[in-house]
């Protein structure tokens, strides 16, 4: 993780400086103002917007971007609709204690399983090619017909923002001494995410299914200097091996895009990749209502594969956790669906043998 040194003394009557260099919040609201000084600019969107303070990677990004040329109106934008400030503005799905249990199938033969992972690869190698950044984040701006240089410097700085999430997750469970660990994401997409992680962790290894993602992402790396990624393709036999072991593995809104029998089978594969006292960060859809999976109706289907939304029921998480050696330390529901009516979980778990 981010290291910082202990902040200088403050001088008689004020407040010592953040961790990420800016000036402490103060009891008065804080305020968004056109003639602000860029850092100003960027510190009083957090505050105002986030309801925080800055964390230094985020802030830096946000002050870059401003430097190459991006509006204030847009460095708002880009605010307003982070995952963050969704998060705490949007009002999340409620399941009632008394709603049914979802019919969902979540066990497949090895015949099976292979079908499942063709229908899938076939989706995601033909996303990769024709609507790569849509494909990752479904954003109207991101729409090949829509994109922008801005909404592509938008669609980069939400990862460094997700980055500073998973450290700060990290953080709260003492998991400490990332620069010198390895770290394993599993549907790394273009490397919006995988970025980050290369600026935290020793070693990453980042794997997907679209070769057309992973082209976009090592050319990325590639001009950001960045030589401690190593990109992955998942082979149509995924399961004939073993993903690369990692004191850290991290994926989010990819497992959803999965049929719930491959769904559990690649979160059981990417558990089994941690070592002993390894921490895992994962998302999963827990409940929808009026979702059903049944297997041999959804082989049945002739249709075009396309990018699907499936989830698997809480129990069945917890019960893979548990063959998979790990405890759980954390659940919490979050906003990697973007209907409210879907109940979305973020696990954090921690191989314990």
């Amino acid at each position: 993780m981010t290291k910082t040194g202990n902040p200088e003394k403050a001088p008689s009557g004020s407040l010592p400086p953040t961790a990420s260099g800016a000036p402490p919040l103060s009891h008065r609201p804080p305020i968004i103002a056109e003639d602000q000084k860029p850092a100003e600019f960027v510190d009083s969107l957090y505050r105002a917007i986030l309801l925080r303070e800055p964390d230094g990677a985020g802030r830096a990004t946000h002050l870059r971007l401003l430097h190459e040329g991006m509006s204030r109106v847009d460095l708002i934008k880009m605010f307003i609709g982070s995952p963050e400030f969704k998060g705490k503005t949007e009002s999340r799905g409620f399941v009632p204690l008394g709603a049914p249990a979802m019919d969902v199938q979540c066990r497949a033969s090895s015949s099976q399983l292979s079908r499942l992972v063709d229908r899938v690869s076939e989706a995601w190698i033909a996303l990769g090619a024709t609507r790569p950044y849509h494909s990752v984040l479904t954003l109207k701006e991101l729409f090949p017909e829509n994109i922008t240089e801005a909404a592509i410097k938008r669609f980069w700085a939400s990862g460094a923002s997700e980055g500073s999430q998973i450290e700060a997750i990290l953080l709260r469970h003492g998991f400490e001494n990332a620069a010198s660990k390895t770290c394993l994401e599993y549907g790394c997409g273009l490397g919006r995410v995988t970025v980050a992680l290369a600026n935290i962790f020793k070693t990453v290894y980042a794997y997907d299914i679209s070769p057309a993602h992973l082209e976009v992402a090592e050319k990325r790396s590639a001009q950001l200097g960045l030589n401690n990624i190593e990109f992955k393709l998942c082979a149509k036999d995924i399961f004939a091996n073993n993903l690369h072991h990692c004191e850290f593995f991290y994926s989010r809104i990819v497992f959803q895009h999965n049929p719930p029998p491959l769904m559990g089978k690649l979160i059981s594969m990417a558990l089994g990749s941690l070592q002993v006292n390894g921490v895992g960060i994962f998302q999963v859809p827990t409940y929808a209502p009026k979702y059903r999976f049944n297997i041999n109706e959804y082989l049945e289907c002739t249709e075009k594969p396309e990018m699907e939304m499936h989830a698997m029921p809480q129990a069945e998480i917890f019960n893979i956790i548990a063959d998979g050696g790990c405890r759980i330390l954390e659940v919490r529901e979050d906003n990697g669906v973007g209907w409210n009516s879907w109940i979305s979980n973020t696990f954090i778990v921690k191989r314990t043998i």
